[in-house]
């Protein structure tokens, strides 16, 4: 078979340039479609020889009968080079050559051609390529049937798409293993992708449980911030370091920064944004403990001066108390000493009165300041019980009666009994003692000094002290109760006092968690309100639940009671004021509910944990449904454990089995 070299060799047609007018042959007629074919050969060579695409005619037998321009630079042979030799000679794998043969030859029999298909190819020259391949068959003016061959070469097509899905699977793989919490949102709200490490930030076990909510409504503390980000979002295209409240699944409360960017198509319409979070709620925390410990060293430091300049007036002012007196009594020594012979007896017996007088008022001044200072620096202790003042009142008043009755002076007192407080019964009698001994010197004769329960409030007593005396002048009322001003009167029958009995006073009221003021008018008398807590529970005999739900309080109290029945179940609704409660009360356990108003319940067992006056109470907390990685964290914090809500007498004395109380105060179950 006689071989072609050129397409023109397989259709009968010249190429453009060869083409001219001749006349037409004798007898034979000029039509009109001459022209038109004409022109369709010259547009078929034209797409040969300047296709992009690669095109190989073969014949039945595989052999190569033509090949354009671009095949021939896809494959690295000349057409000349290629024509009448096997299709399969261009590539690199002789082993399977008669194969292909093969399946070309059933192929070409079938007259059905494959659809574009991808293929990779070894050439002869070890170069690899992928190629689009399409096939159809073709018939010549003579009958022969060849199969046309397309090549599309997409190797570099290949590359750009591994490439970007490799940087896709980079990114996946980034995203989904990220350390941050990262996330995609729609515009309205919606998250559309999320990575583990956002499901833990905001306690959820499954991406499908975040795709439900409502971004703003449900994981925004306040909806609010959400509009501000997306509004610097739409402006900026990017927000960096927003600081803003989230809330996990259990409803705790956390501090996160965003980061984020618009995302925008090709018409540069936001159609979402994607970003990562960072949780800074431990770091606000210890920034706010950090700042609480300033406020409390800078307190400490203004306290420090304020009673650095408290103790140099008081001492200035001591000094000269406790040396005027000694000029008299090393007078009259000295008088003694080298005049006794010259001294009467009766000069003799004064001179030494004198002295022993002198010597008492400094006896007392010396214990008055012991005694305040050691009230003010805590060396006193205090033996706290419960007390009525009923009785402490009425032996102050016993004990003080034969000097009214001295002084013709009415004393008693109208207190009745189960003023119950705790305190100290020493201390505490002291200070009315004071006050009575106080009253009773600035006096008159046929006048009345009386005790009286003035207020009884639902948490404390107001007890009043109250004289018929000559009272103290407005302008002095504040100088009382301050030891610095060391205020002092004589009495009405000369008695000299030390300026101190009033601040002693005061500070054992503040150490019993009280306070005292006084009302007095100058000539009508004078009276001192003090007010007192009202006795509460025994500490260690105390259980102390703290929940904001009235039902919820009722529920675990009848928990308790089953399991203690003489318990003393006390009850706080925030954070604060159960961390108050445990350091006044000491309670053998805390129950605390996981949704506090104030406080995140982990930092809530911390500041317990931290405080050596509530740090060896146990604390259960109760939950709806806890998690396991918020169990855990509650755990680390200090709770004993995390019990589910609502919780029964059987949680809890499973939960508190161990403890040393359980057997102590025999708990049923």
């Amino acid at each position: 078979m006689e071989q072609a070299s050129s397409f023109a060799n397989i259709i009968p047609f010249s190429p453009p340039s060869a083409v001219t007018a001749r006349p037409a042959a004798t007898g034979r007629k000029k039509l009109p479609s001459d022209g038109i074919l004409r022109n369709a050969v010259k547009i078929l060579y034209s797409i040969w020889e300047n296709s992009n695409e690669g095109m190989r005619l073969t014949d039945e037998n595989g052999l190569v009968i033509a090949a354009n321009p671009s095949f021939s630079r896809l494959v690295g042979l000349r057409a000349e080079e290629m024509v009448g030799t096997h299709f399969s000679a261009v590539f690199a794998d002789v082993e399977n050559r008669e194969k292909m043969a093969r399946v070309y030859e059933s192929h070409f029999q079938a007259r059905q051609p494959e659809p574009i298909n991808e293929r990779r190819y070894v050439l002869w020259t070890n170069q690899t390529i992928d190629v689009e391949v399409c096939d159809s068959f073709v018939e010549t003016d003579d009958g022969r049937t060849l199969l046309l061959s397309r090549f599309r070469d997409v190797t570099s097509e290949k590359l750009t798409q591994n490439a970007l899905a490799e940087s896709e699977s980079k990114y996946r793989g980034l995203f989904a293993n990220s350390v941050m919490p990262m996330f995609q949102s729609s515009v309205d709200g919606k998250l559309l992708n999320a990575n583990r490490a956002m499901l833990k930030l905001l306690g959820y076990s499954s991406f499908y449980e975040l795709a439900d909510l409502d971004i703003a409504r449900d994981t925004y503390c306040n909806p609010d911030d959400r509009h501000g980000i997306t509004e610097t979002l739409r402006q900026k295209g990017f927000v960096v370091n927003a600081e803003i409240k989230l809330k996990r699944k259990n409803g705790n409360i956390i501090t996160v920064l965003e980061n984020a960017r618009a995302l925008h198509d090709e018409g540069g319409n936001v159609v979402g944004y994607e970003g990562l979070l960072e949780d800074i709620t431990a770091r606000k925390a210890m920034e706010k403990k950090l700042q609480e410990y300033v406020q409390a060293l800078e307190s400490s430091k203004n306290a420090l001066a304020e009673l650095n300049a408290q103790k140099d007036k008081l001492f200035s002012i001591l000094s000269h108390d406790l040396r005027s007196p000694f000029s008299s009594i090393l007078g009259f020594c000295d008088i003694l000493l080298k005049e006794y012979d010259q001294v009467t007896k009766d000069d003799q017996l004064q001179f030494i009165g004198y002295i022993q007088e002198a010597a008492q008022d400094q006896l007392v001044l010396v214990n008055k300041l012991l005694d305040w200072s050691r009230i003010e620096s805590g060396r006193i202790k205090f033996e706290q019980s419960e007390l009525d003042l009923h009785d402490i009142v009425q032996k102050s008043v016993n004990s003080l009666m034969g000097l009214a009755h001295q002084k013709q002076i009415k004393l008693h007192s109208s207190l009745p009994v189960n003023v119950r407080v705790r305190g100290d019964r020493q201390i505490l009698t002291q200070v009315f003692v004071n006050l009575l001994g106080n009253s009773l010197k600035f006096t008159h004769a046929a006048g009345t000094v009386s005790v009286e329960l003035a207020e009884e409030r639902p948490e404390a007593w107001v007890i009043g002290v109250r004289d018929t005396g000559i009272g103290i002048p407005e302008e002095d009322l504040h100088k009382l109760f301050k030891v610095e001003e060391k205020y002092t009167r004589k009495g009405l029958q000369g008695e000299r006092g030390t300026g101190l009995g009033l601040p002693m006073v005061f500070e054992i009221i503040q150490k019993h968690h009280g306070s005292i003021e006084v009302n007095s008018s100058v000539g009508l008398g004078t009276l001192f309100l003090i007010t007192m807590p009202k006795c509460g529970p025994t500490p260690g005999d105390v259980i102390l639940l703290v929940d904001t739900d009235r039902g919820v309080h009722l529920l675990h109290s009848r928990s308790v009671k089953r399991l203690v029945p003489e318990a003393n179940i006390l009850h706080a609704t925030d954070g604060a004021e159960a961390i108050e409660t445990a350091k006044e009360q000491a309670p053998l356990l805390i129950i605390a509910d996981a949704d506090l108003p104030d406080l995140q319940t982990a930092e809530f067992l911390r500041r317990l944990k931290s405080d050596t006056h509530t740090r060896e109470i146990p604390v259960l907390v109760v939950a709806s449904h806890p998690a396991e990685d918020f169990r855990c964290e509650l755990k680390r914090a200090g709770a004993l454990d995390v019990l589910p809500r609502p919780m029964t007498s059987e949680h809890l004395s499973e939960a508190i089995r161990h403890l040393e109380f359980f057997t102590k105060h025999s708990m049923q179950s």
